[in-house]
């Protein structure tokens, strides 16, 4: 039940996050991703400060992993002033509510890198283009190529946020 509640809230938190920054209330939009993290956070205080540093390292790969999708012309995100580099604050939300599922919703996914792969691959780049059909982004002029670098950054993305989880913030075992 637990795992449902968190994909629930995950999608709540990407919704108003997408709609937010689709609307230019970016900051607003962002505000449930916030409260996702320190729910999450709250839910994993026995090992609280492993957690937060991988919710900041997810952060920071999503950073990697938008920059390089807005340098490559796959994406351009509403609102944003032209020549930036940095994707906007709901953005980085959506990488801080993300990086609640390693060790929540998603935790059956630990191990299982070539799912990992192929979730990351396949579901990445229908969620970016409901977010552009939303008014949130623009994919790039060449839909077909926009939508392939999408998948191919999360297709790596995926796995690479696994990795940090497994071994920054492990499940918990009775010695540890």
């Amino acid at each position: 039940m637990r795992t449902v509640r968190d994909l629930v809230l995950f999608q709540i938190a990407w919704f108003a996050a997408v709609v937010g920054g689709a609307a230019g209330l970016g900051f607003v939009g962002s505000c449930p991703a916030f409260a996702l993290a320190g729910y999450h956070l709250v839910q994993n205080r026995a090992r609280i400060e492993r957690e937060l540093f991988l919710v900041v390292l997810i952060v920071l790969l999503g950073l990697v992993a938008e920059s390089a999708l807005i340098a490559v012309g796959a994406i351009h995100y509403t609102g944003m002033a032209p020549g930036a580099v940095l994707p906007p604050i709901w953005i980085v939300a959506l990488w801080l509510a993300f990086a609640t599922l390693p060790n929540g919703a998603l935790h059956w996914l630990r191990g299982r890198r070539m799912v990992q792969v192929l979730l990351g691959g396949l579901t990445a780049p229908p969620s970016y283009a409901g977010g552009a059909a939303l008014g949130a982004a623009a994919l790039g002029a060449n839909h077909f190529y926009a939508l392939g670098m999408i998948g191919l950054i999360w297709a790596l993305a995926c796995p690479a946020l696994f990795y940090m989880a497994a071994r920054v913030s492990p499940p918990l075992t009775p010695n540890s």
